[in-house]
């Protein structure tokens, strides 16, 4: 399977913008793409259906005609990690069911895969985040917020995944907050700066704050990634 797994420093960082810009990107590019969101938190109920939002933004995103159980088998309405949120609600996570989904992709799509949280959120009481990435076996595009404590959040995550042995294709910092506000934190102007210098993994995008998210505003934004830095990875 082609592709790339999309997961974050943290929590709320902008993982499912970034999944759709790269979604669009390699849309704009001429792939097919296939998009998953294996495991989602905080859905909505809807007519005694929970809706995952984010599931369903990359689908709509990507015009995708698969059905929303297949890009989001596993969902939750208590927001919670997976684990915390499964036994609230009385249930089990099938993990079978998240490999599953997988099945149907076959190798003339390229994979979009968005993580839950961040790589040691827990899935089950034997796997986590970073166990699933490693068995789909995709190259990962880590989301770091611009803000302060990023750069300590970003070299975590990058020398956790270099102890684990899973391949880091690309870092993309996302502006998760207007500009207005982002002029208080003095680090968004030095942050980016200083991961290119702690770190050789390549940073092919700054995604602005957007105060519309939808395939026009993405396609303009994927103009400015650094496409020829992943494209060996596909």
């Amino acid at each position: 399977m082609r592709g790339f797994f999309v997961t974050g420093t943290d929590t709320g960082v902008g993982k499912t913008v970034v999944s759709a810009l790269m979604a669009v990107l390699l849309m704009e590019k001429g792939f097919n793409v296939t998009v998953r969101k294996p495991i989602e938190t905080g859905c909505a109920d809807v007519n005694n259906t929970l809706i995952p939002k984010d599931g369903l933004f990359l689908k709509t995103i990507t015009g995708s005609t698969e059905d929303l159980k297949v890009i989001t088998p596993i969902r939750f309405a208590h927001p919670l990690a997976p684990l915390a949120a499964a036994t609230a609600e009385n249930t089990t996570i099938d993990i079978a069911e998240i490999y599953k989904s997988f099945d149907c992709i076959d190798n003339s799509s390229v994979a979009i895969v968005e993580g839950i949280g961040g790589l040691l959120v827990p899935i089950s009481k034997t796997l986590f985040a970073s166990d699933l990435i490693k068995k789909l076996n995709l190259p990962v595009i880590l989301v770091s917020s611009n803000r302060l404590g990023t750069i300590n959040h970003t070299l975590l995550s990058l020398e956790y995944m270099k102890n684990k042995a899973i391949t880091v294709a690309a870092i993309v910092f996302n502006n998760t907050t207007a500009h207005i506000i982002r002029d208080h934190d003095m680090s968004a102007n030095t942050n980016i700066g200083l991961i290119r210098r702690l770190t050789a993994v390549p940073i092919i995008a700054t995604v602005p704050f957007l105060d519309t998210i939808d395939y026009n505003t993405l396609a303009d934004v994927a103009k400015t990634v650094d496409y020829g830095t992943i494209r060996g990875f596909l």
